[in-house]
């Protein structure tokens, strides 16, 4: 005899954070400055906290794990028309907000696509300051893309080599 159980896959179609940092959130003025922007009503800093994890569309995205081996914490997301990468510090949620939640992103540079096609890209490793202004250092973690993103870094460590595993680039022409 066999028995069937179904498994609610509501997760994989939805956006959330997990596991919660320990010791609170400690934000930074540019971070509270690109949630208003956003619209966001930040009533003081204690209003937000710190996760660790975001699941995007059954993806498992990792804050903090840049320069590490693994790292879970590249994402893609369509901003102005374009796909831009950036690493994630640290996703948060803002106290009163119905937002899923927020990640706090470091941009690569404007992608370049060296052989002619959107499958590899091209990214410098020091964030432009002109992307920062046009899109803030905050975005909605329904804006990624759910899709992981595999990097090579250069030897002398200026840009990164970036893949993703499912989707494809927005080019901006």
């Amino acid at each position: 005899m066999c028995a069937i159980v179904t498994i609610p896959l509501l997760h994989l179609y939805r956006c959330f954070l997990s596991m919660p940092a320990a010791g609170g959130a400690v934000a930074t003025e540019k971070e509270v400055s690109s949630l208003r922007v956003l619209g966001v009503h930040v009533r003081d800093f204690l209003s937000i906290s710190e996760y660790k994890v975001a699941h995007i569309l059954g993806k498992h995205f990792k804050a903090g794990e840049w320069g590490s081996f693994r790292c879970g914490s590249v994402i893609t997301c369509v901003m102005n028309g374009r796909s831009l990468y950036a690493k994630v510090n640290r996703f948060i949620t803002v106290e009163d907000d119905n937002c899923e939640g927020y990640a706090c992103v470091t941009w690569f540079g404007v992608p370049e696509y060296p052989f002619e096609n959107p499958l590899v890209v091209k990214c410098s490793e020091q964030e432009p300051g002109d992307l920062v202004d046009e899109v803030g250092s905050v975005i909605r973690i329904t804006q990624i893309d759910p899709s992981q993103v595999m990097v090579e870094r250069s030897v002398d460590h200026t840009h990164c080599f970036m893949m993703r595993d499912s989707g494809f680039d927005t080019i901006l022409k």
